[in-house]
C-alpha cells in the first residue's frame, strides 16, 4: 500500500493487474509522481505494457538478477562509499 511514495517499483513474477485488481492504480499515481516502474517477466504482460523498462528475463535468471542487484547496492552503498542513512537503516533493521 506504500507504492505511492515509492520511487522505484519492480514487479517480477506477478501479474498486477489480474491479482492486485484494488490496489494497481496506485502504480499509476506513483508514475505521474515520476517513480520508475520495471517488469521483470518472460512474457510482454498485462502490467509490461504499463512500465518504462521491460527486462525479460529467462526461466532461472531471477535469483542470479537479484543477487548481483544485492551485490552492486552492498558494495556501492556499504564498502564503496558509507553512507550514514544506509549505515543506520542496516544497524536498526538486521
Amino acid at each position: 500500500a506504500d507504492w505511492f511514495n515509492s520511487k522505484f517499483i519492480v514487479s517480477m513474477a506477478s501479474n498486477l493487474n489480474m491479482t492486485r485488481t484494488p490496489d494497481v492504480h496506485l502504480i499509476a499515481e506513483a508514475r505521474t509522481e515520476g517513480t520508475k516502474f520495471v517488469v521483470l517477466s518472460p512474457d510482454f504482460s498485462q502490467i509490461a505494457k504499463y512500465c518504462d523498462e521491460w527486462i525479460p528475463i529467462q526461466a532461472g535468471q531471477d535469483t542470479a538478477l537479484w543477487m548481483a542487484a544485492n551485490h552492486v547496492i552492498l558494495k556501492e552503498y556499504y564498502i564503496d562509499r558509507q553512507v550514514p542513512y544506509f549505515v543506520d537503516y542496516l544497524k536498526r533493521y538486521t
